[in-house]
């Protein structure tokens, strides 16, 4: 079978365009690090790259909330801390003005002490997080309670709290209902307590000192339990962190595998690639160099 120049030639150009592209694709590998520039270089690695992508950017997502939620879960723990060393040293003032031999200074000096810390606990509860209440539940924008002139208002947030997704289905409570932790099942909140207190105190009342004592020894356990469970809640936080870390190095390296190249197989096969285009390249030239005399014949 006679085979024509035509033919020849044709054949020529689409092997040498062949290696050609080769010897860019594996210089693109080489240049880049990267195995896939494009998806029809593999479209099942380039699917399970977009999935591996996705994954990724929902665990950088779920760290920042984490991130997020740690410090201000740190700053409430700070301000629990605060509110059980107030409760301790009203607690310790009321103590003071107890007995028949504390004299009338002594017991003015303890109520005045009472009513100043009602004012810094007061405070305490409006703590806020770059502008959201953290004890109104979940009205991040009231106030859980106002301070007029030293008469504290009654619990202005609600019982509900807002959560945050720190994992794949896992919530985290970021705001607390200062309510429960400032008056609970109590018929008074610690505020009444402390000014009952602060009024028992002035006046040598021993069973009304008693009473405000027994209040502020619950008020102190709301608050050390509220504390107790914000420390739970940081700790899985650590642990939430941990886990999100792993996963991302697992991720990372599963998607390294399908997207980066191996760059010794990569330079041998720019190597191949250059070879088999030299040899194309020459092909094609001789066949481009045959003349018409050539061509009759």
């Amino acid at each position: 079978m006679r085979i024509t120049f035509s033919a020849s030639f044709r054949d020529a150009a689409t092997e040498l365009n062949r290696t050609a592209d080769q010897l860019a694709a594996a210089q693109r590998q080489v240049a880049s690090g990267q195995r896939l520039t494009k998806p029809s270089d593999d479209p099942a690695g380039a699917s399970a790259a977009i999935t591996d992508h996705a994954t990724l950017g929902a665990l950088d997502a779920y760290t920042q909330t984490a991130d997020a939620a740690t410090s201000r879960l740190t700053l409430v723990d700070l301000t629990l801390s605060d509110i059980v060393d107030k409760i301790s040293a009203a607690q310790t003032a009321a103590v003071s003005a107890r007995g028949s031999s504390q004299s009338q200074a002594q017991r003015d000096a303890a109520a005045a002490s009472l009513r100043s810390i009602s004012d810094t606990l007061a405070a305490d509860f409006n703590l806020q997080f770059h502008g959201a209440y953290v004890f109104s539940g979940s009205l991040a924008t009231t106030p859980p309670y106002t301070n007029t002139a030293g008469t504290i208002s009654s619990y202005q947030g609600n019982a509900a709290v807002a959560s945050v997704e720190i994992d794949q289905g896992r919530l985290l409570q970021i705001s607390f209902a200062g309510g429960s932790i400032a008056q609970g099942s109590d018929s008074s909140d610690v505020f009444t307590v402390l000014s009952n207190l602060a009024t028992a105190a002035q006046a040598g009342n021993s069973t009304g000192i008693s009473q405000g004592l027994d209040a502020l020894g619950r008020a102190l356990d709301r608050a050390t339990l509220a504390q107790t469970q914000v420390g739970s809640s940081l700790a899985a936080l650590d642990n939430g962190r941990a886990r999100l870390g792993a996963t991302r190095l697992a991720t990372d390296a599963e998607l390294s595998k399908t997207e980066d190249a191996n760059m010794a197989s990569a330079i041998t096969q720019m190597s191949q690639a250059d070879t088999a285009y030299r040899a194309a390249l020459g092909a094609f030239s001789k066949v481009g160099a045959v003349s018409l005399m050539d061509y009759l014949r």
